[in-house]
């Protein structure tokens, strides 16, 4: 009677989350956030791609179907183990970096999750042929197929917190001022969420694969009703230009000559060391632009293309360089006073920064000299 009951609970769990995820595919294929609309596809590129990620989901059928069966439990928790890491590995990319590139290069991507699925889902149905050794055969190259698609989407994570570091090196001086952005706080969400399907599919379990399903249904209620809200606002873009005229649009698209740039980074430089703007507390990108009264288009292009690559670099090499100054001058200046006089927020944050720049740190430095 107990196993009877236990059955029943995951029959429960199991078609409570195959429904919530085809109703969520239904939300994502036919149904436009009003709060949204404006700019729906830049604020979900990966809207297409999560809508068929729901669809999918309905590889647990034969799981449902048979459940209770050691094969089907083996078939469901392979099947998620490999469809899961592909397919996060594709949404994280395609929302934050979206292409337009062919469909072929994905294809090819998902093809050993696919004929691994169709391997583990025959056993279902020919239960004869889910032997000993044909458990062992697939584990094995499950879990190499799993390990790529970890490796492709640890990839993706190191793309995008390079990109994010990019992003934050163009605007701020400070690293503390660095803004906590959606891509930092979840980069390490998708890794997580697959060393669960990792024990979940070692574990071979239905209680454990009772849990996951729980798991994963309360979120997707959760961001139905967060999709569904229609209370929910649109946040303003930090780095929006929607007030801009149409005069700078199309300057700000106009590309600068090399004679040009080199006038605006002499300019640039000359302004920041005469007036020490790298001295100012929290200077940012936006602040040297309003002193210089130009694009920041044409502001970044010019840095970028520099021997500094970033405004986090160059304000900072200077600050190093007055730093040295006072050292050389007064070495006797504890080093905190050092780091707030040029223009550094602490004495811990002038040291990474000196050591990254000078490649010692300012007491060895000191010595040195």
């Amino acid at each position: 009677m107990g196993d009877n009951y236990l059955i029943i609970i995951c029959f429960s769990v199991n078609l409570t989350f195959i429904v919530t995820n085809l109703y969520g595919w239904v939300l994502k294929r036919f149904f436009v956030p009003e709060a949204y609309k404006e700019n729906f596809k830049e604020l979900y590129p990966a809207h297409r791609s999560l809508g068929f990620f729901y669809l999918l989901q309905l590889f647990e059928i034969p799981y449902l179907i048979n459940i209770g069966q050691p094969e089907s439990l083996y078939y469901v928790n392979a099947s998620g183990l490999l469809v899961f890491t592909s397919f996060i590995g594709i949404l994280v990319e395609d929302y934050f970096f979206p292409t337009k590139n062919s469909n072929k290069s994905r294809l090819l991507l998902l093809l050993p999750m696919w004929v691994c699925w169709v391997a583990l889902l025959v056993p279902v149905f020919q239960k004869e042929l889910f032997t000993l050794d044909y458990q062992r055969i697939m584990t094995i190259i499950v879990m190499v197929g799993f390990v790529g698609y970890l490796f492709q989407l640890n990839r993706i994570r190191l793309k995008l917190k390079r990109r994010m570091k990019e992003l934050d090196e163009d605007e701020y001086s400070n690293e503390e001022d660095f803004p906590v952005k959606l891509a930092r706080n979840i980069m390490w969400i998708p890794l997580t969420l697959c060393l669960m399907l990792t024990v979940n599919f070692l574990f071979n379990d239905v209680l454990v694969k009772m849990v996951r399903d729980v798991f994963f249904t309360v979120f997707n209620v959760w961001f139905m009703i967060f999709t569904l809200n229609p209370h929910r606002k649109i946040k303003t873009l930090p780095i929006a230009d929607t007030e801009k005229s149409e005069e700078e649009i199309a300057m700000a698209k106009r590309r600068i000559t090399e004679e040009q740039r080199k006038e605006l980074e002499i300019k640039m430089i000359d302004l920041i060391q005469e007036q020490q703007l790298y001295l100012e507390d929290h200077f940012t990108m936006s602040d040297l632009v309003k002193r210089m009264s130009t694009n920041k288009t044409y502001l970044s292009e010019v840095i970028a293309g520099s021997e500094y690559g970033s405004f986090y670099q160059l304000i900072n090499t200077l600050r190093v360089d007055h730093a040295c100054q006072l050292l050389e001058q007064n070495p006797t200046l504890k080093m905190e006073q050092v780091a707030l006089a040029s223009g550094f927020s602490s004495g811990s944050a002038f040291s990474q920064v000196f050591k990254r720049i000078k490649g010692v740190t300012p007491s060895e430095y000191l010595r040195e000299k």
